[in-house]
């Protein structure tokens, strides 16, 4: 009895731990509020990202301080297949328009099922691999249900939230765009 009572708290107090990670839900006005990193500079800017429709074709709006504002439309097919994440600067046009193979800041609905079913993926030409037992990401100081991923030579590292609808980055270290991204706050 006395081996069994220390069993119980153990699984009870992992179940509570488990329990209180949140999961933002994403939908039409949700603000994503960024610090877009630009290795090469050296700089750092507050990037805020609107999802105005998340109907497909997905439209996206960008601000940032100092360079403009403007939306981007990602089609369905990126959202379902999309191997690639675009990180660059937004065209000059009001809409700019990803390809057909491109994201914005969430995995493609069949990159995510890798993701959770592999527990690897191909990314803008990336393998990674998830890893059990990192480091997890915090909002607000709670903790977000995330997948800690990799790169197969260690350089580039993605926290991505466990949503299927939505699967957003949270952070990506070490694009090889040169650009990191840190989520600060859902609203």
């Amino acid at each position: 009895m006395k081996k069994i009572f220390p069993f119980i708290a153990f699984v009870l107090l992992a179940y509570t731990s488990i329990a209180q990670k949140m999961v933002p839900q994403i939908k039409n006005g949700t603000v994503l509020s960024y610090t877009a990193y630009a290795r090469a500079f050296g700089q750092a800017l507050p990037a805020v990202l609107t999802i105005t429709d998340l109907n497909a074709p997905l439209r996206i709006k960008w601000m940032i301080n100092g360079l403009g504002t403007g939306t981007f439309e990602i089609s369905a097919k990126a959202i379902q297949s999309g191997t690639k994440m675009a990180l660059r600067e937004p065209g000059f046009d009001e809409v700019t328009k990803l390809k057909d193979n491109e994201t914005l800041a969430f995995l493609s609905k069949d990159t995510f099922n890798n993701l959770k079913d592999k527990k690897s993926f191909e990314l803008n030409g990336l393998t990674f691999k998830v890893e059990e037992g990192a480091p997890g990401y915090q909002l607000d100081g709670k903790e977000v249900d995330t997948f800690y991923a990799v790169s197969e030579k260690g350089k580039t590292k993605l926290w991505v939230l466990n949503n299927p609808d939505f699967p957003l980055i949270c952070k990506i270290e070490g694009a090889a765009q040169g650009i990191d991204l840190s989520l600060n706050s859902i609203q």
